[in-house]
């Protein structure tokens, strides 16, 4: 029996259960005192404690089971129990929307309030629980090619600070990924308790400089270039040494790294020896009024790698770019970037580029809606025997939500508009949709997806019609409180010529639920 429960309102409780004859319950009750407004669902391993036979898991008198259904498939369990946390969950916080507008919210139960005074001063303890639930269907456009799993994350972190001027960082974390298919990229979804960040830092974020050295997380800009990928179940560390330099209104960054392999077949994750990312990366305030500056330098060099002529050599590829951003000016905000790429993988000259644009617009107006369109633009290689590689490359990116969130295209080879609208119904109820229209940037390169890989190869001579299709995205966000998160969404790719002339051709589906709880 699979079971989970939640504390509701006002000592009112919620049991649910997933028994093995295949029937979805969910009880309620009322407890003997009232209990805090708090999700607390489901234990690192997708169980609870059992409670005994006729009371709840605090000793409050059940009264009786108001929903049953069958189900049948372990996905489909693990989906209807997620939705139902969402829903009961989320139906509580925005009823009780009065009843905090007359007391003040607690403070989050943290482990460091947990522990009080037996926390020494120079340490502090902190983690996070996250479950998501993931359906895909269509995989490979293909019909009848489904998938769907849990992903469950456990971070635990510690600091200890023996100096204002010394720091020591530690991140343990543990993922695991229920129900899903032995696939070849399994690192992403599935890694066993492993050590995440451990580093050394010398200076603090108001000193003039700052060496942090040790596996870190390095994430720059808006992450399209160097992310923490904290979407993916496993995310991403480098171990790295990185100096900053702080000074009025700007800041220097001088980083050398390896990113960091999430492997579940070993202890101990390692860095890849020889693939290497070093960079300069800067930000100037109000060069421009109310907007930043932030440009950069980086190599990305790995060994003994194969070129498009079949050559073995070392792969050298800088990456130069400027970003300017500003928000609140007036109700306008705007992002655009410009970035070149050269080098040589072999004996091959890469040569590419791209850029993008974002424009905001913000409303005021009851819900705060905000308007936007984006542009995105990543060169794709004319010609794939010419020694020549114009294919562009965004290295370690945070990607999830720029293309579309079925992660079906990524910034390779790419033209893509985007429209979108976000806004409030309630102070904690957020909806955002989007719409994405995909071209190839030329049709002698294929499709590669959110991650850089060949996801659909062109026909040979190339494609005449560049139109790889359109996808429509849906996402809510419920936050809680201060600790605890909800969200979802849907995504649909409507495949167009492109697709349908080198895939099966049928629409691609993503859907998603997320519990978020940090202590």
């Amino acid at each position: 029996m699979f079971t989970g429960w939640c504390q509701m309102l006002k000592g009112a409780q919620v049991t649910m259960k997933i028994h093995d004859d295949g029937v979805f319950q969910v009880a309620g009750g009322l407890a003997e005192k009232p209990r805090r407004r708090r999700a607390d669902c489901l234990s690192a391993d997708g169980s609870a404690s059992k409670p005994r036979s006729g009371d709840d898991p605090d000793g409050g008198q059940t009264f009786g089971t108001f929903m049953k259904l069958p189900v049948s498939s372990f996905p489909v369990k693990r989906a209807m129990l997620a939705g139902a946390v969402w829903l009961l969950s989320s139906t509580a916080v925005l009823s009780s929307d009065d009843e905090e507008k007359k007391t003040a919210e607690k403070p989050p139960v943290t482990a460091d309030r947990a522990l009080g005074s037996d926390l020494p001063s120079w340490a502090s303890l902190a983690g996070e629980f996250r479950v998501r639930y993931e359906g895909r269907r269509a995989l490979g456009y293909r019909q009848g090619n489904d998938d769907g799993y849990g992903l469950i994350r456990t971070r635990l972190d510690l600091g200890i600070t023996p100096a204002s001027w010394l720091k020591f960082g530690f991140q343990g974390q543990d993922a695991n990924a229920p129900g899903i298919r032995d696939v070849p990229n399994i690192g992403v979804f599935r890694d066993g308790f492993d050590l995440r960040q451990a580093y050394a830092q010398i200076g603090s974020e108001r000193s003039p400089v700052m060496l942090t050295v040790g596996r870190q997380v390095l994430a720059y800009g808006d992450q399209r270039l160097v992310g923490a990928l904290n979407w993916t179940n496993t995310s991403r560390a480098f171990d790295a040494v990185k100096l900053q330099f702080r000074g009025e209104g700007a800041r220097v960054d001088v980083f050398s790294a390896q990113v960091v392999q999430n492997d579940p077949a070993v202890r101990i994750n390692r860095s890849m020896e020889g693939n290497n990312l070093h960079g300069v990366y800067g930000a100037i305030e109000n060069v421009l009024p109310g907007s930043t500056l932030e440009p950069y330098l980086l190599l990305r060099s790995t060994r003994s790698v194969v070129n498009e002529l079949n050559q073995r050599g070392d792969l050298n590829r800088y990456t130069m770019g400027l970003r300017a951003w500003a928000k609140g000016l007036g109700p306008w905000d705007y992002n655009l970037a410009l970035v070149r790429q050269w080098g040589d993988i072999a004996d091959a000259v890469i040569d590419a580029w791209g850029y993008y644009a974002e424009l905001g617009y913000s409303i005021d107006a009851e819900s705060s809606p905000r308007l936007y369109v984006h542009y995105n633009f990543g060169s794709g290689d004319e010609d794939g025997s010419d020694g020549r590689v114009g294919g562009f490359d965004n290295l370690y990116p945070t990607a999830h939500f720029l293309y579309g969130y079925n992660d079906l295209v990524g910034w390779r080879n790419l033209r893509n508009i985007r429209l979108g609208a976000e806004f409030k119904p309630h102070p904690k109820f957020g909806l955002q949709f989007d719409f994405h229209s995909f071209w190839l940037a030329t049709g002698n390169d294929a499709l590669y997806n959110v991650s850089g890989v060949l996801s659909v190869a062109p026909p040979p001579g190339g494609a005449t019609d560049l139109k790889v299709g359109n996808e429509l995205d849906a996402v809510f966000t419920v936050p809680v409180s201060k600790a605890v998160s909800l969200s979802g969404g849907i995504g649909y790719m409507i495949p167009g010529p492109f697709l349908k002339a080198n895939t099966p051709g049928n629409g691609n589906t993503f859907t998603y639920l997320v519990a978020s709880y940090k202590f």
